[in-house]
């Protein structure tokens, strides 16, 4: 038997070797081959070293899956060929060998087939029977999340629990972090509940984002303003100002965190600090040729600050840039873009009437 478990673990090598070295489009004759490794050996499956044959099965099924997601893209298909095989091999895997990578693997086949659900399952599966890994929980725990009703408050309790318990294991795991916050950054719109689990994924993200020479240190700045972001969602707006100025010392050009250090600081009814950001960035966004919403809402930022420092006629200048384009105007500046509209027209019509007075004399 030594002489064969020493003859199935070559195989298993070699096979590797290959898969990793070929294209998924080209893994036909490994499937043939891996197939008939299993005919040869699963009916020894009472003599086979069971870790060994499970690597088989996973190996197998890793190559159909494979197969199936070269043919899918060349054909835009949503289907899988070989689901039913595939699925059976992951789970004699599993069967035989109750770790990680092969459940984590079997969820990620399941979500890839569309069957979200029992891929939610099979991850759950082995938490109760282990106990779980940090990458099995925090997988765990985002797609309970995206997947949950907002007003499913057991499911969100369940992610939340799967969540803090991923982080009790590997505090320091950047990806758990990031997963998680990828998923509340959204939801927190439709439940405030999660404001928590938001601040606490940003604090750390940022925290392992650091020093300048971190792995994850070119995403710094944008996780700064997405800790602005939820301050504002908050109404802190003294600790938002405070997260998008450390986000701006990181990249001083961002025109999504000048929009949010404005929002901040008129949040806090703080206009004239406010004055110097609206104007960098619509010129930031006239440098770049911009003339989407975000130019709109640069000019209306501008025009408002104005407004509120008793600069009416420079709050006239910026909002009558926009004249004719109403109906771009945000909502929170519309009576007032209407007032310095009116008040516009009707002076345009006076002057009208009087010089059309002085021509007739």
């Amino acid at each position: 038997m030594n002489e064969e478990k020493e003859q199935l673990t070559q195989s298993l090598s070699d096979l590797q070797a290959r898969k990793e070295a070929a294209e998924r489009k080209d893994y036909g004759p490994l499937i043939e081959e891996a197939e008939t490794l299993l005919q040869q050996y699963a009916a020894k499956e009472a003599e086979i070293d069971a870790r060994l044959l499970a690597r088989l099965y996973f190996l197998t099924a890793e190559l159909l899956f494979g197969s199936d997601l070269a043919l899918r893209a060349q054909t835009h298909s949503r289907e899988l060929a070989n689901e039913s095989k595939t699925l059976a091999y992951y789970n004699k895997a599993v069967e035989l060998d109750d770790i990680e990578e092969y459940s984590y693997e079997l969820w990620n086949f399941l979500s890839s087939a569309g069957h979200k659900q029992e891929g939610i399952a099979a991850l759950e599966r082995f938490i109760e029977r282990t106990g779980g890994t940090a990458k099995v929980l925090s997988r765990a725990a985002e797609y309970v999340l995206m997947y949950a009703d907002s007003e499913d408050a057991e499911a969100i309790q369940k992610s939340v629990d799967y969540f803090h318990r991923a982080v009790e294991m590997a505090p320091d795991r950047y990806e758990t972090y990031w997963a998680y916050w990828t998923d509340l950054e959204e939801a927190i719109d439709v439940c405030p509940r999660l404001f928590e689990e938001a601040l606490l994924c940003l604090d750390r993200l940022i925290a392992l984002s650091l020093p300048a020479d971190s792995e994850n240190h070119d995403s710094l700045a944008n996780r700064y303003f997405d800790l602005a972001l939820v301050h504002i969602k908050l109404g802190a707006y003294e600790k938002a100002a405070e997260a998008a100025g450390n986000g701006l010392a990181v990249d001083a050009y961002s025109n999504y965190g000048t929009g949010l250090m404005i929002q901040a600081l008129t949040g806090m009814n703080r206009f004239e600090e406010a004055l110097p950001y609206c104007q960098n960035r619509l010129q930031a966004l006239l440098s770049e040729g911009t003339v989407d919403q975000r130019l709109a809402e640069a000019f209306f930022d501008l025009a408002h600050c104005c407004h509120m420092t008793g600069q009416p006629g420079l709050a006239s200048k910026y909002y009558l840039a926009f004249e004719n384009g109403q109906n771009i105007v945000p909502q929170k500046y519309r009576n007032e873009y209407l007032l310095y509209y009116k008040r516009s027209r009707s002076l345009l019509g006076r002057i009208k009437a009087l010089l059309a007075k002085i021509l007739k004399r």
